[in-house]
């Protein structure tokens, strides 16, 4: 069974900010006292809320009964969705709690937290770090298994269109418990060459239904590349009151995916390496293709650049580059045999491709990798 919200009413009074942050919510009922470093949770320091529908946001609140004096030097969360806010309270009398202050035996840090669920779908478990002064650390815990209202069926497909012709991709939103709602596109994050229709299958009198068609056209004037468009569509179907007081509705957004290609194109914008040892030897490639019934391509000329040209290239130290005829296209390899002790951390540079033809004689490739420290296995 899925979890029910529960939300509190809304007040007006002037709140401590630290308060003010995190409304207060209703939680899984959970088992009392439990040690923690420099006194004892009335709670157990992990929450599991169990199956919840995307978008929630889970909230809790714990108290920590001081049993010596205590000082929190430093709040940390693992993720952004996740605010934590701190209060003191000793008796009835409840104040911000400022890090870096000390709390005395017998008061109650009062911790606050809370999980922005959208966009996070699966099993999921946030961390909320005390740091406190003497080096111990007191983590609390959010869980969820976090699942969609809202399904798109199929997942749009990567599509590749030339440049000047339109394209379409279709798809199903349904809601996972069969119940009815009306279906928006919201217009966010999309250009104005991408239009996106839905149409509900099967209406009840009020224009609901449980199954929508959707379609996404791109026009003729899109621009050349590679991109990744949200396909966002809002329900009509209340999920909870946010944070900052707006209501918010279950929403889907698959992406679509798709490349415009030029006269002669790239098959990717990027070569991704990932984590590379220093001493070892990893390719990655790409393929150059002509897009021109009336051009053909001949071998490219390639070569590894800095992003700035005042800046060093130290991968050009151990790179290779070699070109392979495949056809009427070309594969390009680039190939990093060990790494020069001067590249450390992240690494970046371009891959130019010289392609020879009068509208688009030049292309580029983002490459991009991190050294591992010395000694690190993969």
């Amino acid at each position: 069974m899925l979890a029910m919200v529960c939300l509190a009413p809304r007040s007006r009074a002037p709140l401590p900010f630290a308060v003010a942050l995190l409304a207060w919510a209703c939680a899984p009922s959970v088992a009392p006292v439990e040690a923690a470093p420099g006194g004892s949770l009335s709670d157990p320091a992990r929450i599991d809320f169990g199956r919840v529908y995307e978008g929630r946001i889970l909230q809790h609140t714990w108290r920590l009964e001081v049993g010596e004096p205590l000082v929190v030097r430093e709040t940390k969360s693992d993720c952004g969705c996740t605010l934590v806010g701190l209060t003191r309270a000793e008796g009835a009398a409840e104040r911000p709690y400022a890090t870096g202050e000390e709390l005395r035996p017998g008061e109650v840090l009062v911790v606050r937290a809370s999980y922005d669920t959208r966009g996070r779908i699966g099993p999921s478990e946030r961390t909320l770090s005390l740091l406190l002064a003497d080096g111990r650390v007191l983590s609390l815990k959010l869980a969820a298994d976090v699942q969609r209202w809202l399904v798109a069926a199929p997942e749009p497909a990567f599509q590749r269109t030339l440049e000047g012709q339109p394209l379409e991709t279709r798809f199903e939103v349904a809601s996972v418990d069969g119940a009815p709602f009306r279906l928006t596109p919201t217009g966010r994050a999309v250009p104005a060459a991408l239009v996106l229709e839905a149409r509900p299958l099967a209406p009840d009198a009020d224009g609901r239904a449980a199954r929508w068609d959707v379609r996404a056209r791109l026009g003729a004037d899109a621009p050349r590349g590679t991109h990744s468009y949200p396909l966002e569509l809002a329900s009509d179907v209340a999920l909870e009151v946010a944070l900052d007081g707006g209501e918010r509705v279950h929403t889907v957004a698959p992406a679509w995916n798709l490349q415009v290609l030029g006269p002669v194109a790239l098959s990717t914008p990027s070569l991704e390496f990932g984590l590379v040892r220093a001493d070892e030897t990893v390719a990655r490639s790409l393929r150059l293709e002509s897009f021109d019934p009336a051009f053909t391509l001949s071998a490219p000329v390639a070569r590894l650049e800095p992003l700035r040209a005042e800046e060093p290239c130290p991968l050009l130290d151990t790179a290779h580059l070699t070109v392979r005829a495949r056809g009427a296209a070309f594969d390009l390899e680039l190939a990093l045999a060990g790494l020069s002790p001067a590249v450390q951390g992240n690494f970046l540079a371009r891959l130019v491709v010289e392609t020879g033809h009068p509208r688009l004689p030049r292309l580029e490739a983002l490459v991009r990798g991190v050294r591992a420290p010395d000694g690190s296995a993969r």
